[in-house]
């Protein structure tokens, strides 16, 4: 983290901006990166990549009637892709302007420093404190992009909507069709089923993806590899393939594929081929088995003993029954005698 920051003290005069500036608005709602993006369109999320557009968009957000407390937080338009890594060396750390997919930046001002990431999808805010009158710090500080902020917003052309015509019919290899959705939106359907959106923005206009950059109608239907599907976006991600997947223990999603496996005695996992994992299952059979055994022969053994012992009374009930009738024969015997 750079404990330096670019002290502006910047007042009220800078609410005006200039003539060759671009337009700004700036929104209170506190949405995610990619509403803010959508929701800034026809224009973008502003960029920071001069001293004077951050003097103009300070000075905007000083004069407009959002309000934002001591310290404050606005998305702008600086993200960092999946497949793409934090590079600390550069001014940007490797993250780019979704205006232009350019990672120009004459000032250097970052309040966090991004952390080392060639997987992970970042977006950057604007963090600044304000003293009621003026700002007394600003910087950039990395944040999941589906964290909710408040957003700026550069208009194109003074905002005015592109609409249907500003924008070429695209003409888009393996795509089964294209539908217009409204001015600007157009979807794409490839033969592979996979549905992809474009927009028309930009000057010039051209259609690009959701997340601002340029659309290439050479890939956008080239289908993901095994494992992968696309999304909206038209960016291959992952399938949980152990929706679906018959495994026999336990089941761990991985990149593009999924893994059976079950846990040892040391609670290590192992694959489900593996004679390790055999053994577990045979000691998971085998264990149930046993017990079910010696509960059987315990029921034997105690059924044994109980028809035993009714036997045995039986036979000392019925001895001692034909006693009783010898010994009154005997009596009646005796009795009868002169």
């Amino acid at each position: 983290m750079e404990s330096s920051f670019c002290w502006l003290p910047l007042v009220i005069f800078f609410r005006t901006i200039w003539a060759s500036s671009p337009p700004y608005t700036v929104h209170s709602d506190r949405v995610s990166f990619h509403q803010a993006s959508e929701l800034c369109r026809p224009g973008v999320l502003t960029k920071l990549s001069s001293q004077q557009e951050v003097r103009d968009v300070l000075g905007f957000v000083s004069g407009s009637a959002t309000p934002f407390q001591e310290e404050f937080n606005f998305w702008v338009g600086l993200k960092k892709l999946k497949d793409e890594c934090v590079i600390p060396t550069l001014p940007l750390r490797g993250f780019k302007w979704t205006e232009d997919g350019s990672q120009e930046f004459q000032v250097s001002q970052w309040a966090q420093e991004p952390q080392d990431t060639c997987t992970a999808v970042r977006c950057a805010v604007l963090n600044g404190r304000w003293d009621g009158s003026n700002f007394t710090s600003w910087g950039l500080v990395p944040v999941s992009c589906k964290s909710n902020y408040q957003f700026i917003c550069k208009l194109r052309d003074g905002g005015t909507s592109l609409g249907s015509g500003s924008c070429q019919n695209p003409l888009i290899p393996s795509a089964r069709s294209i539908s217009l959705d409204n001015s600007s939106r157009i979807q794409v359907e490839c033969w592979s089923s996979d549905r992809v959106e474009l927009l028309c923005s930009g000057h010039p206009p051209v259609w690009g993806l959701l997340d601002g950059s340029p659309a290439n109608f050479s890939t956008v239907c080239v289908p993901c590899g095994s494992g992968f599907r696309k999304d909206e976006s038209g960016f291959c991600v992952d399938v949980d393939e152990c929706a679906g997947a018959a495994c026999r223990h336990s089941c761990l999603n991985t990149a593009g594929s999924f893994r059976c496996f079950c846990s040892n005695q040391d609670g290590e996992r192992v694959d489900e081929d593996s004679p390790a994992c055999a053994e577990a299952t045979m000691a998971g059979v085998l264990m149930p088995v046993l017990v079910a055994t010696a509960t059987l022969a315990l029921l034997v053994l105690v059924v044994a003993v109980t028809v035993k012992c009714c036997l045995i009374r039986r036979s000392k009930t019925r001895a001692m029954k034909k006693a009783e009738k010898m010994g009154m024969k005997s009596d009646e015997d005796s009795f009868q005698r002169p």
